[in-house]
């Protein structure tokens, strides 16, 4: 990094196959406006939302993804915190929609990255214990963090008897473990394509879900292009009461369902980072059962904290999520490789959450 420049994992514009790659490139520091912090990543994490991204099913238009991890404060701006403390951001601005980090503004795959002061003096430049900078805390403290807001939702709203995760990335095994942990017993089924995991085209799935004893918690952790199938055939398959957590994005405007044409999309956006509380869950009508729909976008600082705690104190939470640790060049030919192979696999081994040294150091 030179006195004008910081290196960045930064992605070019979609080649001549419509691919969008990734490289290592040294570019111009942020500038500061007043009120602005400036951070050094230290460890940061690559989630299914940056593959979106990447994918190009996304059109968040920043070079410079990443939007978990942890890093060290160099410039404090307005946030009141001393130079070196470490902290976690949330990416997500409950108020805000100008800023979110790694998707309209430049992330954490950087050796510098900007937090504008709107984000400071909202408190989203949060700080954490100096051990949180470890690669599985600082890698999994944000989607975790997603996993237990979806969790105080549902929870709030009914005891469930059964659990189904539909979707067996990231987010979806955080919520699994997270979810047996909190309540040991729980019946789960994991649906997904993984080695321990029911396949969605297993022509056994409609009769697990129909035998799931109610009331059922159903967490959506698909990638958004998933969305409709996973929650359609919940509907249909899951009798008595039923509450999905959409976690996965998905289109706006009315989804057919057996209850009726809802906005689903809608429902799920009016949860936003810890607020409102009680949380808006919306109650349908089915022939065969109720319907609760919920979901949320971003989360609150609460979460964060109670994720980094968490992770820091129970080894085993998460502990086969972090399946890649890479410097940014390494970063760069992961990424690369899984772009152009069109698979979720890199090293021989699959892709799920992967943490990358950025090198900040308090």
């Amino acid at each position: 990094m030179s006195a004008a420049t910081h290196r960045a994992l930064v992605r070019r514009p979609p080649d001549g196959s419509g691919r969008t790659l990734v490289e290592v490139a040294e570019v111009p520091l942020p500038r500061l406006e007043p009120g602005d912090a400036l951070l050094a990543p230290a460890t940061v994490g690559i989630c299914g939302t940056d593959w979106q991204i990447l994918r190009g099913l996304r059109d968040d238009p920043t070079p410079v993804l990443g939007h978990e991890g942890v890093a060290y404060v160099v410039e404090p701006g307005d946030s009141g915190l001393a130079e070196g403390t470490a902290v976690t951001v949330n990416p997500t601005h409950p108020r805000d929609p100008s800023f979110l980090l790694g998707h309209n503004l430049p992330g954490l795959w950087a050796e510098r990255t900007r937090i504008p002061a709107t984000a400071v003096r909202a408190g989203l430049v949060v700080p954490v214990p100096e051990d949180a900078a470890r690669p599985r805390v600082a890698a999994l403290a944000e989607p975790l963090a997603s996993a237990l807001y979806g969790m105080r939702i549902a929870r709030h709203a009914v005891r469930p008897a059964a659990l189904v995760v539909w979707g067996d990335g990231i987010v979806g095994r955080l919520a699994r473990d997270l979810w047996r942990s909190e309540l040991p017993g729980l019946h789960c089924l994991l649906v997904g394509h993984g080695p321990d995991a029911t396949d969605p085209a297993d022509p056994e799935l409609p009769g697990l879900l129909a035998a799931l004893p109610a009331p059922v918690v159903a967490v959506i952790t698909t990638p958004r292009t998933g969305t409709r199938e996973a929650l359609t055939a919940l509907d249909r398959q899951v009798p008595g009461t039923l509450l999905v957590d959409v976690h996965a994005g998905l289109e706006p405007g009315p989804l057919p369902l057996t209850a009726g044409d809802i906005d689903v999309a809608a429902i799920r956006a009016a949860n936003c980072g810890g607020t409102p509380w009680p949380p808006r869950v919306e109650e349908f009508q089915r022939p065969h059962g109720r319907l609760l729909l919920c979901g949320h976008r971003g989360v609150g600082d609460g979460h964060l904290r109670h994720a980094v705690d968490l992770l820091r104190t129970t080894p085993a939470l998460g502990a086969r999520v972090l399946t890649h640790r890479v410097g940014p060049e390494e970063a760069a030919d992961l990424v690369n490789t899984v772009l152009v192979s069109g698979t979720r696999e890199a090293t021989g081994h699959r892709v799920l959450k992967t943490a990358i040294d950025m090198g900040g150091r308090p």
